[in-house]
């Protein structure tokens, strides 16, 4: 990044690079180049496993290369414009149409508005049908990839599943084409598991608008998608040389992921089938990895990560084999991602005798509803919990719901008003409440999503049943936020004209409240004569769903 706009810029940090433990090659060297892509701020992306492990993987290898890119934010953007400039990677500030493949992550449906900026301001076509020969080739992985039409207008191809194995075998296959016409490129990665090549198929539709499924266009592999899986997830990549940034990520720490998949069956929960199937690490290996990455990175803190880390089968014996370092190296362990009837035994192995400030639970609902969604999670356990959790030295309680799921009543709504009365004579409470989304590739995604009517009228009830409790506070997640994620994640290709609409009139950063503007995509989707109540009322079991080419 030029030095003129550092001090025109925001938390000019973002766009400087330089970090402890970064990778820069010689780029004539290289026969392959990846710029790895993540389309939020560098706050955001750097806090992301995936991309450390993509950036360390390819790396490692002496003929490939891989740089980063992250999406700038509004203000570095007009100034990237205003001088006809074009974005760059932050290893060797090289424009990302000199690169090879981009590799984007598409880890959220909020943030595909800002991977067009980027692909914009790489001065790169945003659809493909317009890209020329030499233009890099576009490859998306991340949760997105698991419902890749709504993006299929702007992704060459997508890689469905985990990348560690894959992103060799895809980056080979780009060497060996090296002098092939752009179609052959993408037919010889189409042969590779897990990858999906848009332009090989043409959706279907019926006189009425419904979409029928694709139809392949000429001979191709498979006509079904499945997603790649790491089998030996106990060896599998770790960056060790941990990339230290210059300031403060939202995960500013350490992270080990000891766990991949989940050993619960919740019905709603997505990333439980997209990640399973459930695989673990050893302790003595988990201990390996924190001890090398420590002495690479100076961090006094290690989080160990999965869906569910208080169901790791061998919590105790892993909190003994790291007491050493934790002692001797001043370290402390967290846990982000703990249920409530396994939290304590874990924490408090973790931190004796610490003064704790908050911790979360995710309730979801009423016990009743609980049940049908096949969270073994009792009210009796949230009360126990939380009344333990007391004692130990927490103050707060974070806990979490979503309103809209099926078949949910008033007495439901009753329910959850009475738990959270009892919880909150216990500790005080911050409270969050999300719309239900029925999500592709989970049992429910059939179900139908709750109009906005309806979740004021819950959101209502419950407002003016805990109105006056004082030791709570409430957040209500923005319905229209939920509603475009729905839309986005249950859409067919057609999707991609409101998508490229929204973003031409300004929308980026869908995520953040401060930025998001539904009156943007309102426009777009009217314009593109996109159906929003039809994507998400309840599909019947016949028909073909968008995703059902994708097989998990």
């Amino acid at each position: 990044m030029d030095d003129q706009f550092l001090n025109l810029v925001k938390s000019p940090a973002r766009y400087i690079g330089h970090e402890v433990n970064r990778t820069v090659k010689d780029w004539s060297a290289a026969r392959v180049k990846i710029c790895l892509c993540f389309p939020e701020i560098y706050e955001l992306g750097m806090s992301n496993l995936g991309l450390r492990l993509l950036y360390g993987i390819v790396n490692s290898q002496p003929d490939y290369l891989a740089e980063r890119v992250f999406a700038p934010d509004l203000d570095l953007e007009e100034l990237l414009r205003q001088k006809g400039i074009p974005i760059t990677s932050l290893e060797s500030d090289r424009p990302l149409s000199e690169f090879d493949i981009i590799g984007v992550t598409l880890a959220s449906e909020l943030s595909y508005s800002n991977f067009l900026t980027i692909l914009s301001l790489s001065g790169l076509p945003l659809k493909i049908e317009d890209r020329r020969e030499d233009d890099p080739i576009v490859l998306a992985g991340g949760t997105g990839a698991f419902t890749p039409e709504p993006m299929a207008d702007f992704v060459d191809a997508f890689l469905v599943g985990e990348g560690e194995e894959a992103i060799l075998s895809i980056l080979k296959v780009l060497e060996e084409s090296r002098s092939a016409k752009r179609r052959e490129k993408l037919l010889n990665l189409s042969r590779l598991p897990g990858i999906y090549v848009p332009s090989l198929y043409q959706p279907q539709y019926a006189p009425s608008g419904a979409y029928q499924g694709l139809l392949s266009q000429g001979k191709i592999p498979h006509s079904e998608i499945k997603k790649t899986v790491v089998g030996d997830f106990e060896n599998a990549f770790f960056p060790e040389k941990w990339l230290v940034p210059y300031l403060a990520v939202v995960h500013d720490r350490i992270g080990i992921e000891i766990m991949r998949g989940c050993p619960n069956r919740c019905q709603f929960c997505q990333a439980r089938v997209l990640y399973g199937p459930c695989r673990t690490r050893s302790p003595q290996k988990i201990l390996e990895i924190a001890e090398k990455a420590v002495a690479q990175t100076g961090y006094d803190e290690i989080s160990l990560l999965s869906l569910s880390t208080g169901d790791y089968p061998r919590l105790i014996e892993l909190r003994s084999l790291l007491e050493p370092l934790c002692r001797d190296k001043k370290v402390k362990v967290s846990f982000p991602s703990l249920r409530a009837d396994t939290l304590l035994l874990s924490t408090a192995q973790a931190e004796k005798g610490r003064k704790h400030s908050s911790l979360t639970f995710a309730p979801e609902s009423s016990e009743r509803l609980r049940r049908q969604l096949k969270k073994g999670l009792t009210d009796a356990d949230l009360v126990s919990q939380a009344s333990q959790a007391k004692r130990a030295g927490w103050q707060h309680l974070k806990l979490y719901f979503m309103l809209g799921l099926p078949e949910e009543t008033e007495a439901d709504l009753k329910e959850i008003v009475r738990l959270i009365t009892e919880l909150s004579r216990i500790l005080r409470l911050n409270l969050s409440f999300n719309t239900f989304i029925p999500k592709p590739h989970t049992p429910l995604e059939r179900a139908g999503m709750a109009t906005e009517a309806e979740i004021k009228e819950k959101t209502d009830f419950l407002r003016g049943q805990l109105r006056n409790n004082r030791y709570l506070s409430l957040r209500f997640h923005s319905y229209q936020q939920s509603f475009l994620e729905g839309i986005l994640s249950r859409a067919d290709r057609r999707m991609g004209r409101a998508i490229l609409g929204a973003w031409q009139k300004g929308s980026r950063f869908d995520g953040w409240n401060d930025h998001f503007r539904f009156d943007f995509w309102a426009e777009a989707l009217a314009e593109a004569e996109i159906d929003c109540r039809s994507i998400l009322e309840a599909q019947p079991k016949e028909a073909i769903l968008p995703w059902s080419h994708i097989v998990i």
